[in-house]
């Protein structure tokens, strides 16, 4: 009969559990617990009709004309207001009041950045940087944005070492590299080189961080300070101690240690001596590790009462890995009195007046003001404001470590005495710091230490055999899980949305450098230009001389003359084959920039950026080669090909290509004229397949010839009587000039160098709208 009882009890408990996972698995989807209402008025006040409001699960509404909207919602659900006008807002419901949602112009916004000084930039940077990653990293591109002639490499410097300041805090060290690295090749300075090593060792780049520590004072200008010191042999210690190189970090930080404690650096000397008890606590000797965790307990308490809290819960947790339970639980039972005596020193000075004070180890300033702008739902640029109130810092940031904040609480202390406990198979002592622990955790809504608390006391309480309590913990247990997951997966989307808007501007950053090298390149060629000139018309009037004096000597210098006249043609025949290069790169680039007008016309940033790319590669190419006769045809294959890719993504719709090569041509090792090809193939796009009405195809084949290689492109474009009909008078004059170039082009090199280049131009079917046949034939 107990067993039959027993087997009952079992099945409810499992049909209960049952029924939970089931709530679990879709009270999320169809659990709604309020109806969030709303408006949304633009900065002035004025209401804003048509908006769009998203929440989860295809929850959809609109703003109606005074701005007011309706939408089901759960608590602690991200909203997501939208319109063409103003930038999109992210809302997490946290009440079930209603709200007002005042948005921004982003043309107003970006009016506002572009008038900003450099210096102003900096200040509002500084002060949003812990508290809006957006705004920070739209100040930072309007102090490299605005009037960038006028920077120095030291405003530079600082403008990229803020950014990666910026992605460190948030997580994202690979970017934070990147920054620091741009900062560091502008300005050599000791603090960017530790933050640079910093992010290395925080991405897992150990071996990279290590190397980077290791600075050498004499090589780079100026001293470390101690600040600097110890951050870079706390980081130096950590990187050993992820490398498994225990000996070396111990040294290290001993090293570190001795230093804070000549400077008095209390603070520094609580870590270190925590840090290497840490590391003779994994080294297994046991007798030094509590040593200096009591060295680091004494530094701790004339720090202050949080750092002792902090000291005090690392050591209990070295001796619960070593199953000094009754040392552990009385350390935790000290720290619960501390953290009682904290909460009650801040509810005495609670409702006092607030004063403005300075965190120099964060670097701004917090004020009531500054507080109250960076919970605001609206998020204006408070310029002026913020310009006077956050001074650029200028102390060094502390070494970023992977456990700056232990979140230590009550209840969590409270939890793992009940667990050291259970541990000792002190059943009803564990009992009831569970249940302390839970209570505590539901006052504070911490939802994790509450699912580990429930599942505790249902696990004790089940097996005591108190089947009802048991139950009731289970399923406080499955209803606190479902509520973190959802809090977790809100912190999720959260801080995947923050992620993918920090990449974002910093896409915008590169696209801002590359812009500016464009510039450069662009004021680079113009010079160049320019000298050529100048080089040419020097020339000409030595020719001009050197003829008058030939002339006054005709006949005692008879045979010179000869010689000379034979020479002048040889450079005559030269400066023409350059001068027809240099007429062909212009209507080259002419057409490439065309394309990419078109894709910043449709604002396509991205296709433009990796249009831009590979037109600046390309581009570099036809300048390295833009001085020569003739380059191996390997180059000039690598060219033509990515000329088609650039084609090809601006008539993707029109035509696709294929570029064959004989593998036998590679064995030829053959030199061909640069950009020979090039014009002909445009014509194949341009006037041939892209008047197509459907999609068309070009095909450009490298053969072995006999005595060398033939290249045919072939298109099944409307073919050249077609083009010739619905060309302008403009297109007709250009396209025979740039036709009379090549042919030109051809003769002369075919002079000059004894080659043997023919192009035979044919219709590619039996009609003559079918398509172009072009043959060129290079012969060895």
């Amino acid at each position: 009969m107990r067993q039959l009882f027993t087997l009952l009890i079992v099945l409810l408990s499992l049909q209960t559990l049952m029924a939970q996972n089931t709530g679990f698995k879709t009270s999320r989807n169809l659990e709604t617990t309020m109806t969030l209402e709303g408006r949304v008025l633009n900065e002035d006040g004025t209401p804003i009709s048509g908006a769009n409001v998203e929440g989860k699960m295809g929850r959809y509404a609109t703003t109606n004309g005074m701005g007011y909207f309706k939408l089901p919602a759960n608590m602690g659900e991200e909203i997501v207001i939208r319109g063409l006008d103003f930038e999109t807002v992210y809302y997490r419901i946290r009440s079930n009041e209603d709200i007002e949602i005042r948005v921004q112009n982003p043309e107003q916004d970006t009016q506002k950045l572009s008038t900003l000084s450099y210096k102003i930039a900096m200040d509002s940077a500084q002060f949003y940087l812990k508290k809006d990653a957006q705004k920070t990293a739209d100040f930072l591109i309007a102090a490299l944005s605005n009037n960038p002639k006028s920077l120095s490499t030291t405003q530079e410097s600082a403008a990229y070492e803020k950014l990666g300041d910026l992605y460190t805090f948030n997580k994202q060290y690979d970017l934070a590299i990147d920054n620091y690295t741009q900062a560091e090749a502008l300005e050599k300075s000791f603090k960017i080189t530790i933050k640079k090593a910093d992010a290395l060792r925080l991405n897992g780049n150990y071996q990279e961080a290590i190397t980077a520590y290791k600075i050498n004072p004499n090589k780079k200008a100026g001293a470390l300070t101690t600040t600097d010191q110890l951050a870079r042999l706390n980081g130096l210690a950590d990187a050993y101690s992820k490398t498994n190189n225990e000996t070396k970090a111990l040294e290290t930080y001993k090293e570190a240690l001795s230093i804070a404690a000549l400077a008095n650096r209390k603070s520094e000397m609580t870590s270190i001596n925590t840090n290497i008890a840490s590391i003779y606590n994994s080294l297994g000797e046991l007798d030094d590790a509590e040593s200096y965790y009591n060295t680091a307990i004494k530094e701790s308490k004339k720090e202050s009462p949080k750092a002792n809290v902090v000291t005090q819960s690392q050591t209990a947790d070295f001796y619960n890995s070593n199953a000094q339970f009754d040392k552990e639980i009385a350390l935790r039972k000290n720290n619960i009195q501390l953290l009682d005596e904290i909460a009650a020193d801040k509810k005495r000075v609670k409702g006092k007046p607030e004063s403005i004070t300075t965190d120099h180890k964060e670097g701004f300033l917090n004020s009531p003001k500054a507080m109250a702008e960076s919970e605001s739902v609206s998020s204006e640029y408070d310029i002026e404001e913020i310009a006077m109130d956050s001074p650029v810092e200028t102390t060094s940031i502390a070494p970023v470590t992977e456990n700056t904040n232990l979140g230590l609480t009550k209840q969590k202390e409270q939890l793992k005495i009940a667990e050291a406990l259970k541990s000792q198979n002190k059943i009803s002592e564990a009992i009831s710091f569970f249940e302390a622990s839970l209570e505590e955790a539901t006052v504070n809504n911490d939802l994790a230490i509450k699912k580990d608390a429930a599942k505790s006391l249902y696990e004790l309480n089940k097996k005591a055999g108190n089947t009802k309590k048991a139950l009731s913990y289970n399923e406080l247990y499955i209803n606190t899980v479902d509520a973190l997951y959802l809090e977790k997966e809100n912190e999720l989307e959260e801080t995947a949305r923050k992620a993918k808007e920090l990449v974002s501007k910093q896409t915008r950053i590169l696209t801002l450098e590359k812009d500016r090298e464009l510039t450069e390149n662009k004021i680079a060629l113009i010079n160049t230009e320019r000298e050529l000139t100048q080089e040419m018309n020097q020339r000409q009037r030595w020719i001009i001389y050197s003829l008058v004096a030939l002339s006054l000597l005709l006949l005692t210098l008879a045979y010179f003359m000869y010689r000379n006249n034979k020479q002048q043609k040889i450079n005559n025949h030269l400066l023409a084959l350059k001068s027809l290069r240099s007429q062909m790169n212009p209507h080259f680039i002419f057409n490439a920039l065309n394309s990419v007008n078109n894709y910043i016309a449709q604002n396509d940033e991205r296709a433009a950026n990796k249009y831009l790319a590979d037109f600046s590669k390309l581009m570099r190419s036809v300048l390295e080669n833009s001085e020569l006769d003739f380059i191996p045809l390997e180059k000039e294959i690598d060219l033509l090909g990515l000329y088609l890719k650039l084609e090809h993504e601006r008539f993707k719709d029109k035509f696709d290509f294929k570029l064959d090569i004989d593998l036998a041509i590679k064995e030829a090792h053959l030199q061909v004229p640069p950009m020979l090809l090039q014009p002909i193939i445009e014509n194949a796009v341009w006037h041939g397949l892209r008047y197509k009405n459907e999609k068309g195809y070009l095909n450009v084949a490298f053969a072995k010839a006999e005595k060398g290689i033939k290249v045919t492109i072939t298109d099944n474009g409307i073919g050249r009587e077609q083009s010739k009909a619905i060309k302008t008078e403009h297109q007709k004059k250009r396209d025979s000039k740039g036709l009379g170039n090549i042919k030109n082009r051809v003769a002369l090199l075919n002079e000059l160098h004894d080659c043997e280049i023919d192009i035979k131009v044919s219709d590619a079917g039996l009609s003559p709208d079918v398509g172009t046949t072009v043959v060129v034939n290079f012969k060895n």
